[in-house]
């Protein structure tokens, strides 16, 4: 599964040269997270009571690649790269609109049950977030046949 999630820079997003904070990248991504568990159907409130089962991040690393300033609309990419064990693995791009690309991210996800013990992924979010081919590795491989 795969989502694209627009935003617009705001002021309070930005130092005062106008360039956005380092920090603000983490929480595009956790808008990001939450935009695909959303469009997936999942929403966290709802299969904890139901299922006894969260997703909760277990580590997230940010490669900056370039910066973004006030007002420029950006694209936050998100896809679900893998599912193992206990965990699933995301991915995510921002880019300008230009599509220069700032910023790279993997997140992992760990899942607990209500005694706050990890568990394997739920058939409910394998089902739900399918994995999706990263489409620049596809084109490699082809490019390398």
């Amino acid at each position: 599964m795969k989502i694209a999630l627009p935003i617009t820079v705001v002021a309070f997003e930005t130092d005062f040269g106008g360039v956005v904070s380092n920090t603000r990248y983490v929480e595009y991504v956790e808008r990001g997270r939450y935009a695909l568990l959303h469009a997936a159907g999942l929403k966290i409130t709802e299969v904890w009571q139901s299922h006894g089962v969260q997703p909760v991040v277990h580590r997230l690393d940010i490669e900056y690649l370039g910066f973004a300033r006030h007002e420029d609309e950006l694209m936050l990419r998100v896809r679900v790269e893998s599912h193992a064990g206990a965990t699933t693995t995301l991915c995510y791009e921002l880019s300008r609109a230009d599509n220069t690309l700032l910023m790279r991210a993997t997140q992992t996800l760990a899942y607990l049950n209500r005694q706050w013990k990890p568990t394997r992924v739920p058939t409910l979010f394998r089902d739900a977030l399918p994995i999706e081919e990263n489409r620049r590795g596809a084109e490699n491989a082809e490019a390398g046949k």
